[in-house]
């Protein structure tokens, strides 16, 4: 839920967040943010320009969550 609640938030998928936070400097400050998950597989679903939803899968590695989060994200197109 927190990775699908992340990519809405900030209207992108995780996976800008962990980069964000494996640069470091400024990105650190992710780490302050309750809730949010910079890691990625979380994807949001956008309809017309418009953000009306999201994936978030966990339990494999990142790239995999990552890879079924965009499968998932596809098939609702």
């Amino acid at each position: 839920i927190d990775k699908a609640r992340t990519a809405t938030l900030f209207k992108r998928p995780t996976k800008a967040l962990q980069d964000a936070l494996a640069a470091g400097g400024e990105g650190l400050r992710i780490l302050t943010l309750k809730g949010v998950t910079a890691v990625e597989g979380g994807i949001p679903l956008v309809m017309d320009g418009k953000i009306v939803g999201a994936i978030g899968v966990s339990g494999a590695t990142s790239a995999q969550d990552a890879q079924c989060a965009k499968a998932g994200a596809d098939t609702a197109k």
